[in-house]
């Protein structure tokens, strides 16, 4: 298991609930039913603790936003709707956005080869095309993410991970479609993709790009130089690091957003201001199996069925988080928390509620 992040753990909906069985049409008295249930879930959450905010959004209207619990606890600073918090690897489909933006603009292809943007990747890396670094089809023999390499995370930066990967001793292949792995790495190198195609940094290509035109005001990348804001969430509100370090690679993590910032991303991303509707479909698309991981889309996990969900979860030490779609139903949901197993446990309470009373409607 990777130690930076477990996604697919955050997936609750995946192992949960067939969800083929909704019906989706609620009165208004339903609907406030639904919330007394999540606000009795959320009345479990300290108000001295590490905490957790979360919105739900049906048919483009607020159901429920609600932040509650501790940011920083030595400034007793507590969480609010515009509390950024660390999205771990929801952080994916924001790079993800980025190459299917610069894919609109003519400035490189699906198929194009890492190796024509990256040259100091070796030999072996010559056949991996975009396509599979989006998907997880490459297979790493030595993965920079994993828990034995922690000693090599400590400040590291996507310099040191290319650096890392151009190792002789390094096996690296393409995999078909039924043996996809899960990789961090693989959206490391396509922030470097971005940045060396559009001729800016990959925080300012995303700013520009996508936090700017979804009016996410808050949002921000860390990277080398940039610490988490003082008003933001740290983790188990007290600690800039997670598992001790401080770590400074960007694409597959890394970025920080609010529940008020993925409100106005939920819009933009539905109303087609970020890429088009096209551009969105060939995403949620299933690209990839992972066997027990799931199936994979280009930036997204994807469900089953006609307009499937499509989602993506992060972890970072005491940051979890979830992100969720389902456009038949026409309904997101977004939850981010700081506390560790204890505010985990809360959101995987509230995606139990939520998916629950939906199926029974």
């Amino acid at each position: 298991m990777h130690i930076f992040t477990t996604p697919f753990l955050l997936f609750l909906t995946l192992y949960l609930i067939n969800f083929n069985a909704f019906a989706l049409n609620e009165s208004q008295s339903s609907k406030a039913s639904l919330v007394d249930k999540l606000n009795s879930i959320l009345s479990k959450q300290e108000k001295d603790k590490p905490g957790v905010s979360i919105l739900l959004k049906k048919d483009n209207a607020v159901i429920l936003k609600f932040s509650k619990g501790l940011a920083n606890k030595d400034k007793n600073l507590s969480i609010s709707s515009n509390t950024g918090f660390r999205i771990g690897s929801i952080s994916k489909p924001f790079t993800a956005l980025a190459i299917m933006k610069l894919v609109e603009q003519d400035k490189l292809s699906l198929d194009d080869e890492v190796t024509r943007f990256i040259p100091e990747l070796p030999n072996s890396w010559q056949d991996i095309t975009i396509q599979q670094l989006l998907s997880h089809r490459v297979s790493i023999s030595n993965d920079f993410f994993s828990e034995s390499n922690l000693h090599l995370a400590n400040k590291s930066t996507n310099e040191h991970l290319i650096k890392f990967l151009s190792s002789n001793n390094m096996k690296v292949k393409a995999l078909p479609f039924d043996k996809a792995i899960y990789c961090n790495s693989c959206y490391v190198l396509l922030a470097e993709v971005i940045a060396e195609v559009s001729g800016a940094s990959f925080s300012d290509y995303l700013s520009k790009n996508i936090f700017t035109p979804a009016k996410m005001k808050n949002t921000y990348i860390i990277e080398k130089g940039i610490s988490i804001k003082s008003s933001d969430a740290l983790n188990y509100a007290k600690s800039e690091s997670f598992f001790g370090i401080n770590q400074y690679t960007t694409g597959a993590m890394a970025q920080v957003s609010s529940i008020d910032d993925f409100e106005q991303f939920i819009v933009a991303l539905k109303q087609g201001e970020i890429i088009s509707q096209k551009s969105l479909n060939l995403m949620t698309q299933v690209h990839a199996d992972l066997g027990n991981d799931g199936t994979f889309g280009l930036g997204w996990i994807i469900g089953w069925g006609d307009k499937p969900f499509f989602s993506h979860g992060g972890s970072q030490d005491g940051y979890q988080s979830e992100l969720f779609f389902y456009p038949k139903y026409n309904f997101e949901v977004v939850i981010l928390t700081n506390g560790g197993d204890k505010t985990y446990e809360l959101q995987s309470q509230l995606m139990r509620a939520i998916i629950t009373y939906y199926d029974q409607a």
